[in-house]
């Protein structure tokens, strides 16, 4: 039998719910190792990536989630919550408004944009 994609995917999503994000890494690399075209994979892993607090590469992970899924709103307000783990403030707020063109009606990504611009704020 040979284990595919969403064995992986599963599997990982798992290791997450259970706040083991530095084991589900491997599970999502494992996936891409099969399909690198599957924007949910790239999206949890920039997720496992943002809890490990590998901003970097989360935002990495986000931008390769949003490449396949370009109207992606929730993969938009998490890279702009790593790019606020970066302090890389302005490019957090473009990504939090896109997001909300996207979704206007989002609470949360209202909060983390209000949340952006206080940091900014005692930052400067």
């Amino acid at each position: 039998m040979k284990v595919g994609v969403s064995y992986w995917y599963n599997k990982g999503v798992s290791l997450i719910e259970a706040d083991l994000y530095e084991r589900a890494l491997p599970c999502f690399d494992k996936a891409l190792d099969i399909d690198e075209k599957v924007a949910t994979v790239w999206f949890k892993r920039g997720i496992a990536l943002f809890r490990t607090k590998d901003f970097e590469k989360a935002v990495r992970s986000f931008d390769r989630a949003m490449t396949l899924e370009p109207d992606n709103p929730v993969a938009l307000n998490n890279k702009g919550i790593a790019l606020l783990g970066l302090k890389r403030y302005s490019e957090a707020d473009t990504c939090f408004k896109m997001a909300l063109d996207l979704r206007p009606d989002s609470q949360a990504i209202r909060i983390n944009r209000k949340i952006a611009d206080e940091i900014k704020g005692k930052a400067i």
